[in-house]
């Protein structure tokens, strides 16, 4: 089941950071910067018999209000591999959509081979561009980009 987190929980809130722990490390969020994307951004949450695996953030892009960028993602390590980030990140998209964002942007480590086959042929997404050292020295990222197929008039 996948659900927009709207609220500071604190039991919810800790278990959002021990995702992005376990997947980021050091480079992973911690309460000072979810709670603000919980109030002000999107976070999504995916829940498997009870239990949050896994996670998605957004934010708007303020140079572009039509556009969404997907901060992070991550599932429970115990439960990658299964399509959940995939299906996470695709119901959290079609709620962007219905919401009237036109385009969501993301960056991705040009070695994750496995993600960007995702994003490219499950997703749509496109490649747009390339970071050079966005996060430090060597830590380049392949920019791309999902833009939303109009709706039709009513």
């Amino acid at each position: 089941m996948i659900e927009l987190i709207t609220e500071n929980e604190p039991g919810v809130t800790r278990r959002l950071v021990e995702l992005e722990t376990e997947a980021f490390g050091a480079g992973g969020m911690n309460e000072w910067h979810l709670v603000p994307l919980i109030r002000h951004g999107r976070v999504f949450a995916f829940r498997k018999d009870g239990e949050i695996i896994g996670a998605i953030q957004y934010l708007l892009d303020w140079n572009d209000r039509n556009k969404a960028y997907v901060v992070g993602i991550s599932i429970a390590k115990e439960w990658r591999g299964r399509s959940f980030g995939t299906e996470l990140l695709a119901k959290s998209l079609k709620v962007l959509s219905q919401e009237g964002i036109a385009a969501v942007e993301l960056t991705v480590d040009p070695n994750n081979a496995a993600a960007i086959k995702v994003y490219r042929d499950k997703l749509g997404f496109k490649d747009i561009g390339s970071l050079t050292d966005e996060y430090g020295s060597g830590e380049d990222r392949l920019v791309m980009k999902k833009t939303f197929a109009a709706s039709a008039p009513a």
